[in-house]
């Protein structure tokens, strides 16, 4: 999501704090600490050292806070069209060979592409958007992703929230990413700029070979043919690649983002787990986006763990647990700031309630309940609400009760320079589910209101995975993309958290997916 906080500078002033639990470092001796505490001063983390010793002089007067919990680097999702993420599961009609096909389907623009439209269209919506994917994330544990892009008085820019943003991280300790959804064209001046992009940053995140087929496939050989499988390419889905492939991507240290779960949901198989770990190429998770995806990191870990299960392959916990934390900022090229626990580390955590048991599968197993705490840029962003209380060193800006499955949480959303600073999680939930009631009607209200000139300052949304490259050329390409008449009527807000009877339904319905997947995840969330 895009997202990304002011980064402070610590001073004297600045709040210090020591969070005590289990801590599961993921460094590179994978160290847990079974009684452990992490201290925190500022953005960044101090020390991880076992409890029980004296405090340094300068955390004498500090709190030091009983999680209760299994203490864990924040989560790292780095491949999520956050926008769409106010949508449900879409009921995928049929089993698809690669990415150009499900967009065409009837149902594709009027459920999926228009009220994104229409809601990403209006300063109201759009901003409410922002807010509720953003709340919806953390919730999970998730502390970084893919940035949400925004038009603000005719400008482009990133939204600056309260995660951060592989694209535009604001820390120079943090290179910033780049994303490419668009197929590869087989011309000079594209590849030079695709060649061009690899150069300039430390990840380009690219949708490669998304699908089964051999136009999947082919789309893997365009980069090869091109001598473009460089260290800084990261390959979302790379469904459509072969094992000589994956051991080339491995050689050259490009990477993969692995979203099973989408694969699934569209064309019926995922990556052969046991190819993706034959060739050792370093991979991270991705939820891409809730129509066809999970809602979570949580939630996809436990897809990633049932699949490969199903494949027969050992896939330990502690590579999953590897892959939305240490592995996926090296991914990022971030592995010197976050992803582990240690000092120096920008303090991104995540406390999961309990200490028992193997603290991998506790972080896999849990759900969004067990998230006890989640701070960014060492600020707590959600989290018990108790704990939120004893870390709120800002007074001036009250943090949001909210509560999950009878547990007392709360959002501390509030970012400097944020525009969204007055807009509250709930707030946002009401807004959306009254415009997705009756669209064509909140369409028609908007555009009076902007000829009239009431209303909130312009702010839109830049619709990140709109199929350009499928619809083109062609008599409908226009109207796919701009039609908003074609809008269905109504659609619901899609819950913040996994679960309900609604959810479950939805999951039934899909035909793609393996019977034992949705039972073992509705176990898993019973």
């Amino acid at each position: 999501m895009n997202t990304g906080t002011s980064i402070s500078k610590p001073t004297d002033a600045v709040p210090r704090y020591v969070l005590e639990g289990r801590v599961v470092t993921l460094n590179s001796q994978d160290e847990v600490l079974e009684r452990g505490r992490v201290l925190v001063r500022g953005n960044r983390i101090v020390a991880v050292e076992p409890s029980g010793g004296p405090l340094p002089e300068a955390f004498r007067d500090a709190p030091v806070i009983d999680t209760g919990g299994t203490l864990y680097p924040g989560l790292i999702d780095l491949h999520n069209h956050f926008v769409y993420d106010v949508l449900t599961l879409w009921r995928v009609p049929k089993k698809y060979l690669n990415r150009t096909q499900w967009p065409r389907h009837a149902d594709y623009g009027p459920l999926i592409s228009l009220p994104v439209r229409v809601l990403g269209g209006h300063a109201p919506s759009a901003r409410a958007i922002v807010r509720y994917i953003e709340a919806k994330a953390l919730l999970a544990g998730t502390t970084t992703g893919q940035g949400i892009r925004t038009r603000v008085s005719g400008g482009e820019a990133l939204f600056r929230g309260a995660m951060r943003n592989v694209e535009e991280p604001g820390d120079d300790h943090l290179p910033a990413g780049s994303t490419r959804v668009m197929d590869l064209h087989d011309d000079a001046e594209d590849i030079e700029s695709f060649h061009d992009a690899l150069e300039s940053h430390a990840a380009y995140f690219y949708h490669l070979g998304e699908g089964v087929d051999d136009y999947a496939h082919r789309r893997y050989l365009d980069l090869a043919g091109h001598d473009l499988i460089q260290p800084s390419l990261v390959g979302i889905h790379s469904l459509g690649l072969q094992r000589p492939d994956l051991d080339t991507m491995a050689a050259r240290d490009a990477k993969v983002v692995w979203s099973p779960f989408s694969n699934l949901l569209l064309y019926g198989q995922t990556l052969p787990v046991s190819d993706l770990l034959g060739a050792g190429v370093t991979f991270s998770l991705g939820c891409d986006w809730s129509p066809t995806g999970s809602k979570n990191l949580l939630q996809e870990l436990k897809v990633a763990r049932h699949e490969a299960a199903r494949q027969g392959v050992s896939l330990s916990s502690r590579t999953l647990v590897r892959s939305v934390t240490a592995d996926a900022a090296r991914v990022a090229g971030w592995q010197t700031q976050v992803g582990t626990l240690r000092a120096h580390a920008l303090a991104d955590l995540l406390v999961i309630a309990g200490t028992d048991g193997d603290p991998y599968d506790t972080l896999i197993s849990a759900t969004e309940k067990q998230v006890r705490l989640v701070t960014v840029d060492g600020v707590a962003r959600f989290g018990d609400r108790a704990l939120m209380e004893q870390l709120a060193f800002d007074r001036t800006h009250p943090s949001e009760p909210w509560t999950v499955d009878g547990v007392e949480k709360a959002f501390y959303l509030w970012a400097e320079d944020s525009p969204l600073n007055d807009l509250g999680f709930e707030a946002a939930r009401s807004l959306l589910e009254e415009a997705m009631a009756n669209l064509p009607d909140f369409q028609q209200r908007m555009e009076h209101a902007e000829r009239e000139g009431v209303g909130p300052a312009p702010f839109t949304l830049v619709l990140d995975n709109e199929p350009q490259d499928v619809f083109a050329t062609g008599p409908d390409a226009f109207a796919f993309l701009t039609d908003l008449h074609r809008v269905a009527g109504r659609i619901t807000l899609d819950a913040p958290t996994v679960g309900g009877e609604d959810y479950w339904a939805l999951l039934a319905a899909q035909n793609n997916l393996d019977a034992t997947l949705k039972q073992q995840l509705r176990q898993d969330y019973a």
